[in-house]
């Protein structure tokens, strides 16, 4: 059996934290919804089981954040550390395209 989770609607919301809103209350008042989704995410339920979520288009979401941290990261290591030359960098392509091409034929 679903848990019941507390179904209210669209209100301001004091945080971050979403707000649930019945399916058929988020079809009736979808104007609002979309306003309220740019200030908190905003889950849709039915039956009392999340079935959307509904959040600001430009929110990142944690992968995305934690990817950009990564290759943040790996940009000030490569800064710190230098960075290969342009005949440095074929080379290592050369070497990439040969080993692929060597594992492809022994197939």
């Amino acid at each position: 059996m679903a848990t019941k989770t507390k179904t209210t609607f669209i209100g301001k919301a004091t945080s971050q934290r979403p707000t649930f809103v019945a399916a058929k209350e988020a079809k009736n008042r979808f104007g609002e919804l979309m306003e309220a989704a740019q200030r908190h995410p905003i889950i849709i339920t039915r039956n009392n089981r999340p079935i959307a979520r509904i959040m600001r288009y430009s929110e990142k979401t944690a992968f995305q954040e934690m990817e950009d941290k990564i290759w943040g990261e790996r940009a000030m290591r490569a800064e710190k550390e230098g960075s290969l030359s342009p005949e440095e960098s074929e080379a290592f392509l050369e070497r990439m395209r040969q080993r692929t091409d060597a594992h492809s034929k022994t197939r």
